[in-house]
């Protein structure tokens, strides 16, 4: 057999080019090199991308993951990319386990998000009664401390006419510019702070009875109050600000202070609780509120209604909630326009209906979340838990 020969040729110079075989030998192992630098690229962006996703169900209150929490949607989206780029690299062999990753992770981000898509079933049922006397109008802001258009505030709440007005951030500056509202409704209370915690409320429903409380720590005050439907129903308000998570700083004082009001709620007791929480409903500590609480979320079944960050339509976030017992149902649910806060308004309208205890009820309290909960309220307890530094 006559083996196939080589060739090369000689420049004028008298150099000789490589041989055709040399030259397909250097191709092949540029290729190699290609495709070993795709293979860990494409490997590296499917693990980080599967550390949001997994990161986030660990029961911990570090800051850095639990702020996973919050761009579940956003990392949704991220996925769903990422997947239709590894299907155009399916002949690949590492194509395969980097999209088996993206699958658990959406799996994983569409179990937490699923309830509050309008496709999920209603946590909350539509309004039956037309009697106004048992409605309650609620509006909720939180004013961004910073913020100086004030009048945009009183704006709105003339346009909306609410039965109770709640802002979160409010500081002395806020109450001096607001003042008019202690005209326009009949019952307040205000607890102006210099630390963005500053509470307030402003009602044409009798407050019977309220008080500022500190759950955690005195900088982060509460109002606990209990008004009066025209009908002569008594309700109980918790308006609550807890601490976010941000860099050096964990959600040990938020997650406790949920667990504490969500324990403060009695069995049987038509209770409301509402504020700037900053969570996600979607999140492991909401969760564990409303099995504590036994209360009811309007959102879930009807949309995510983000009220954080206005100044962003890619990242924003539900973080501005209401919460209430399972004898309301639900009339309306709204996020209002901008007033110059990076928190948009938020509209409520219940009625309460006795009748609701029958067809709808809370999430149960089991033993393990009875544990997760003793041992949220315990973290407080442990050296400098509540010293870390506030805005």
């Amino acid at each position: 057999m006559v083996k196939p020969k080589s060739f090369s040729t000689t420049s004028p110079h008298g150099d000789q080019t490589p041989s055709i075989d040399e030259g397909k030998a250097t191709d092949g192992v540029v290729a190699y090199k290609r495709n070993w630098k795709l293979m860990y690229f494409v490997l590296f962006i499917s693990a980080i991308l599967a550390v949001t996703a997994f990161a986030p169900l660990l029961p911990v209150d570090w800051w850095w993951v639990r702020i996973g929490d919050f761009p579940r949607v956003q990392l949704l989206v991220a996925y769903l990319v990422w997947l239709l780029v590894l299907g155009v690299l399916y002949k690949q062999p590492y194509a395969k386990p980097a999209a088996g990753l993206m699958v658990a992770s959406i799996a994983i981000q569409l179990y937490w998000i699923f309830p509050y898509l309008p496709v999920a079933p209603n946590q909350v049922e539509w309004a039956e009664s037309q009697d106004q006397d048992v409605r309650l109008r609620i509006m909720m802001s939180n004013v961004l401390q910073e913020n100086e258009d004030s009048a945009a505030l009183l704006r709105l709440i003339d346009e909306q006419s609410p039965d109770l007005v709640v802002l979160c951030e409010v500081n002395q500056r806020w109450i001096d510019e607001i003042v008019s509202l202690r005209e326009k409704f009949k019952f307040h209370v205000e607890k102006p702070m210099e630390n963005t915690y500053g509470l307030a409320m402003y009602s044409n429903l009798e407050i019977v009875s309220s008080e500022i409380r500190a759950m955690v720590k005195e900088s982060i005050p509460s109002i606990d109050a209990t008004i009066q439907l025209p009908s002569g129903q008594p309700v109980r308000l918790f308006v609550i600000h807890p601490n976010p998570p941000r860099p050096g700083e964990d959600t040990t004082k938020r997650d406790g202070e949920l667990v504490l009001v969500g324990r403060e709620i009695g069995d049987g007791e038509s209770a409301i609780v509402l504020g700037d929480m900053n969570d996600v409903g979607w999140s492991r500590t909401t969760d564990l509120f409303q099995e504590v609480s036994g209360l009811l979320d309007p959102r879930k079944g009807r949309g995510l209604y983000p009220t954080f960050n206005a100044n962003s339509w890619i990242w924003r976030y539900p973080l501005d909630h209401l919460f209430h017992s399972d004898d309301f149902r639900v009339v309306s649910l709204q996020t209002l326009p901008t007033i110059g806060s990076d928190h948009l308004p938020l509209s409520v309208v219940l009625s309460y209906e006795p009748s609701a205890e029958n067809t709808q009820s809370g999430p149960d309290l089991d033993a393990d979340d009875q544990k997760d909960a003793a041992a949220t309220v315990e973290a407080l307890n442990q050296p400098h838990a509540t010293d870390q530094p506030e805005e």
